[in-house]
């Protein structure tokens, strides 16, 4: 699984507003659905439920410096 890109988070976003479905989005930006679902179940609000690109784009950004860097011996 390859990362989503910033633009194709807006372009999720901007569909989402324009009722496509998983299945049409992912079309659209080709990914597989399972690839906007998850996307969609990480990065939503959690308060409103609402995603939005800005948010799920600094959450991704966290969770790549968060995480464990590999240690060579």
């Amino acid at each position: 699984m390859s990362h989503l890109t910033s633009e194709q988070r807006y372009t999720i976003g901007v569909l989402l507003d324009q009722n496509y479905n998983k299945s049409e989005i992912a079309i659209l930006i080709n990914k597989d659905k399972s690839v906007i679902t998850l996307e969609l179940k990480r990065n939503c609000d959690l308060r409103s439920g609402k995603y939005s690109s800005e948010l799920a784009q600094r959450k991704y950004d966290k969770r790549q410096i968060n995480k464990p860097k590999k240690v060579y011996l």
